[in-house]
């Protein structure tokens, strides 16, 4: 600490140290265990001391969301702060996103105060303090959190701290979780400030020499090489990598949807546009390389072929915090994707890449969105297409598609790394705020969110454009509105083909009868919003939003598409 400033709190000092360790953003859900917080950042900020920027949010959800968001960007966490155990169980499936996208996050919980006496500062004054005293607040988390932890004593603050900014960022990254009550927070602080540094992360481990040449081996004789890839872009130079091994090796290139960014030039020769291309060539592959991909085929609907080889490259290629996960593997390497692509790429010897694949049909059989005129609702593909004519190519799209997802891969043109963004994890309601998150780490950029209409109501959308408007990070969401939840729907005529639901194409509790007006609800948050269902008007609409968003005011389009 400077030699003019002493904390004369834990918060105080809490706040500072956070600061200190890189953490740019506190998103704060108050309540009655973060008053000693509150107070701290006033005295700070008028020490002129450093501290994170505090941004109020109105759900928590939203408030991780958004640090997620960040995190994608930036690779740093950022910390919220929720209140208690109910707090804690509203951050509900944005700590599910957090685990399965292997997200630095710092989440910090309030705690139960201890104190019942009356001269006892910050102790218990108000019913609800013993109430919220539950025997495992942590629990709520602790499937999902990589670390839990409760500070219970000031001069544990400073290890506390340094230990939770260094498990979220380092080797398999993952929330953290700390809980500290009110009357810890206005203890006087540790008498030593405590250190800030040596709290260093490993580097990302790397394959031994004698597996990466076998790979390269594997790779030169190969006949039909495929990479299946999803993280790999997560680290900035991973775009760049798996287009080098690309090219070097003439392997075609599966950039899976659960990604959640872009691992290759949409418009890539060697890139496999479509799908159900992808699926035919897992059938038909000699050799098969995985790079930080999960789920790198559905086994119920496709297979790799007997005698391929299968190559799984992970940080945990066993996938331990997956009980049943069962992907063979013929070879796996704990390093990420771009780590070990690079060495094999330097490693590779004379290749023919064009030799690669040879006779074999890999035609691109996407749509391009836009090849037909149609007539009636307008069709999701339509709205991707459209999307292509007003996006620039250092925008970034944040995809919350979900049965879309594949078809906005198939279509939707993003030439550069991290200009696209997502979790590929199945809680929903993260895009609305995670855009936020995204905006703040790239204020400079345009950032859209494309959401399903289930999406945006699980994404609380009041509470994530009040945040954008709080942080002054305006984002477009363009909502793909089908009047219910398709990704629902979908099963039932899948387990039942010749059922009542299929025969009536529509299934129990999947459409909404009443759904809100969410251009309205976008104005009732001072927010550009509109509802486009000609498709004549949806170009003009998404300009319109853009141009709203260049102004500093965040844009909703409602887009009415094919109810089917």
């Amino acid at each position: 600490m400077s030699d003019e400033f002493r904390p004369t709190t834990t918060a105080e000092h809490l706040l500072w140290l956070l600061h200190q360790h890189g953490v740019d953003h506190l998103f704060l859900n108050p309540g009655t265990d973060s008053a000693p917080l509150q107070e701290a950042a006033i005295t700070l900020a008028e020490a002129g001391v450093g501290m994170p920027r505090i941004i109020p949010c109105t759900f928590e959800s939203v408030a991780l969301a958004a640090a997620h968001g960040y995190w994608q960007v930036t690779r740093r966490p950022q910390a919220v702060f929720v209140h208690v155990d109910v707090g804690t169980q509203n951050l509900g499936a944005m700590m599910h996103n957090a685990l399965r996208d292997r997200a630095g996050v710092i989440v910090i919980a309030g705690k139960t105060p201890y104190g019942e006496e009356a001269d006892s500062p910050g102790g218990r004054a108000h019913t609800i303090h013993w109430q919220q005293d539950v025997p495992d607040q942590a629990g709520a988390v602790r499937g999902y959190a990589k670390w839990t932890l409760e500070i219970t004593r000031a001069d544990v603050l400073p290890r506390a701290i340094g230990r939770a900014v260094q498990v979220a960022r380092g080797g398999l990254p993952g929330p953290a979780y700390l809980m500290v009550s009110r009357d810890v927070l206005m203890d006087p602080p540790a008498a030593e400030a405590g250190r800030t540094t040596g709290y260093a992360v490993p580097g990302p481990p790397a394959a031994d020499a004698e597996t990466v040449r076998r790979i390269a081996d594997l790779l030169t004789e190969a006949e039909r090489p495929l990479l299946i890839t999803a993280r790999t872009a997560r680290r900035h130079d991973g775009f760049a990598v798996v287009t080098r091994l690309a090219e070097r090796t003439g392997a075609r290139v599966v950039d899976m949807p659960e990604s959640g960014c872009v691992n290759i030039d949409t418009a890539h020769p060697l890139r496999v546009r479509s799908m159900a291309t992808a699926r035919r060539l897992v059938t038909e592959a000699d050799l098969i390389v995985v790079a930080d991909c999960d789920v790198p085929w559905i086994p119920k609907f496709v297979r790799p072929a007997p005698d391929a080889t299968i190559v799984q490259i992970a940080a945990d290629p066993l996938r331990e915090d997956m009980p049943l996960w069962s992907f063979p593997a013929d070879l796996a390497v704990a390093a990420e994707g771009a780590t070990v692509l690079d060495q094999v790429a330097e490693a590779l010897r004379d290749v023919d890449p064009a030799a690669k694949w040879s006779g074999a049909d890999l035609d691109a059989d996407a749509t391009t969105g836009a090849d037909n005129a149609l007539d009636g609702p307008i069709q999701a593909p339509e709205v991707f297409a459209a999307l292509n004519a007003v996006l620039q190519a250092d925008d970034i799209v944040v995809e919350e598609a979900v049965t879309n997802a594949t078809a906005l891969r198939e279509i939707l043109q993003r030439s550069m790394p991290g200009t696209l963004a997502g979790t590929g994890s199945p809680g929903l309601g993260w895009g609305l705020a995670g855009a936020v998150g995204v905006k703040l780490a790239s204020p400079e950029r345009r950032v859209v969110a494309v959401v399903g209409d289930g999406s945006f109501m699980f994404g609380v959308p009041t509470a994530a454009l009040c945040l954008a408007a709080e942080a002054d990070a305006p984002t477009l969401t363009v909502v793909l509105n089908n009047d219910g939840y398709r990704a629902s729907r979908l099963p039932v005529f899948e387990l039942f083909p010749e059922g009542r639901s299929a025969a009536r194409g529509d299934a129990v509790g999947t459409r909404f009868q009443s759904p809100p007006d969410f251009a309205a609800v976008a104005r009732a948050c001072h927010a550009h919003g509109e509802s486009v269902d000609d498709r004549a008007e949806l170009v003009p609409a998404l300009r319109r939003a853009l141009k709203a968003l260049e102004a500093g005011r965040a844009a909703v389009v409602d887009v009415r598409i094919a109810r089917d």
